[in-house]
């Protein structure tokens, strides 16, 4: 009896249409800069295995170095011995740190062992036929840089600041339940009986205001306007949070340089040292005692200045995160 096309748009829904659509963005852009910051801190993670790993291996060569030194230094004790140069307790000494350093390796040879597990673990791939590369880094660089302008740009500040897009999005979705909302329906005819077979079209305006949502729509308004307020705070948390590990990342990375400097030296200074001693040992200007000081002195100053070079490249790394730029971009 009839056949009709029927049309309907919403006119208007108190700003929900665009709202979501905003929100939507937002969202996505939110989750892209959380995506990204999750990157750089995994880069940060496999950095700090590589480094361990390298390290451990260092600490490895430099404890058998010393090692080899004690073996040398016991063989010198007992051709002293035989000549009766030396005492039977000196030689006993030498053994007692001869097998502290063995001890040692064994601990570190563990420790090694677990750093290369932990590391394949983060990278996904073995190391059984690949060799680890380590870059020579730049030296520390005194000129200024903006920092709000690299806070601007870290992918959890811009992550945080979409957050609170988003929340204010939804706080107007849920206040636009206040408003009224007004439909346009329209119908066209292609065929029609009775008294109305002479009009082909209509049309209707319609609109709604909601009288009796009042109590639920405050409370879900209250709700939103809570969300968007605290996604404020966050992101002022995010920005002040990003200001202080940059600053804190570059001061690290200065004083560990600062500081390596210093033990490469130290480590030089000792080196020269355990060679004086051991001259003078066979001059008998020294005991035993002072050269087997000499060698421990020698052997943690190694292993300072190595845990700071690894430490220093370590630093370098995380300021580099802490700028925002992953995987040292």
């Amino acid at each position: 009896r009839e056949r009709r096309f029927e049309y309907s748009q919403p006119l208007f829904q108190g700003f929900r249409a665009l709202s979501a659509l905003s929100g939507a963005g937002s969202l996505r852009k939110q989750r892209q800069g959380e995506y990204e910051r999750a990157k750089q801190l995994l880069f940060t993670d496999v950095v700090n295995a590589f480094y361990t790993y390298i390290r451990l291996g260092k600490d490895i060569e430099i404890m058998e170095g010393i090692l080899n030194l004690s073996e040398d230094r016991i063989k010198d004790l007992k051709r002293w011995e035989e000549i009766g140069r030396s005492r039977p307790s000196e030689t006993s000494t030498a053994t007692v740190t001869l097998e502290t350093f063995k001890a040692d390796i064994a601990k570190s040879k563990i420790d090694l062992a677990n750093a290369r597990n932990f590391f394949t673990f983060l990278i996904g791939m073995a190391l059984d036929t690949r060799e680890l590369k380590d870059e020579k880094l730049p030296a520390p660089s005194s000129e200024p840089f903006d920092l709000l302008e690299l806070v601007r740009k870290r992918p959890d500040v811009e992550a945080s600041k979409q957050a609170v897009t988003t929340a204010r999005g939804a706080l107007i979705v849920a206040q636009s339940d206040l408003w009224p909302k007004i439909t346009l329906d329209a119908d066209l005819y292609q065929h029609r009986e009775g008294f109305q077979s002479g009009t082909s079209w209509d049309t209707l305006v319609t609109m709604r205001v909601p009288l009796g949502k009042g109590g639920t729509t405050i409370g879900d308004v209250r709700d939103s306007l809570s969300n968007w307020r605290e996604a404020k705070m966050v992101y002022s948390l995010t920005q002040r949070t990003a200001q202080r590990e940059i600053m804190d990342a570059y001061d690290n990375w200065k004083n560990y340089s600062e500081r390596y400097s210093a033990l490469d030296k130290s480590m030089e200074a000792a080196q020269e040292n355990f060679t004086l001693q051991s001259e003078d040992y066979k001059r008998r200007l020294v005991s035993n005692l002072d050269v087997l000081a000499a060698l421990q002195s020698l052997f943690q100053a190694k292993r300072d200045a190595n845990a700071a070079f690894y430490d220093m490249k370590k630093n370098f790394w995380q300021l580099e995160t802490a700028k925002g730029n992953c995987c040292g971009e």
